[in-house]
């Protein structure tokens, strides 16, 4: 007479509790490597999406001399990169500044132009403005958010 063998059974709950233990190792160890190289912001880049303007009173005819920072990698955690160039006004310009950076623009009019600066997060809300005295320089400054 032959034994009879005994099924080759798993028991889903063993199955279940090595797949938790699995998982529980593998977000531990991935929250430990994530904080190792600088955090979430670090890696995915966190920035904000920064609108520049300067005006004039009256409409100026010479171009403006406008100074601004950007950041131009929302990847990179980097400090923001200063471009300078004459421009027409009014002037408006979209750009990324990660977050913790300060955001900056400084325009110096041709003449004796009142300028206006403003700075606009996601082209709405403003986070700084200022309106400098007829032939002087104007300047707006902010820090984004972390």
């Amino acid at each position: 007479m032959q034994a009879h063998a005994r099924p080759n059974t798993v028991c889903p709950m063993k199955t279940l509790a090595v797949v938790l233990g699995v998982l529980v190792v593998l977000g531990g160890g991935t929250v430990v490597l994530v904080n190792q190289f600088g955090g979430w912001n670090t890696l995915i880049g966190k920035a904000w999406a920064i609108t520049y303007e300067v005006t004039t009173q009256p409409a100026a005819a010479a171009p403006v001399q406008v100074e601004f920072t950007e950041n131009p990698d929302r990847n990179k955690k980097e400090s923001p990169h200063v471009i300078s160039k004459a421009a027409a006004a009014p002037f408006t310009s979209e750009v990324i500044i990660n977050a913790g950076e300060k955001a900056e623009i400084t325009a110096t009019p041709g003449g004796d132009q009142v300028l206006t600066c403003r700075i606009l997060l996601d082209g709405v809300k403003e986070l700084a403005s200022a309106t400098a005295a007829p032939g002087q320089k104007v300047s707006c400054t902010t820090v984004t958010s972390t």
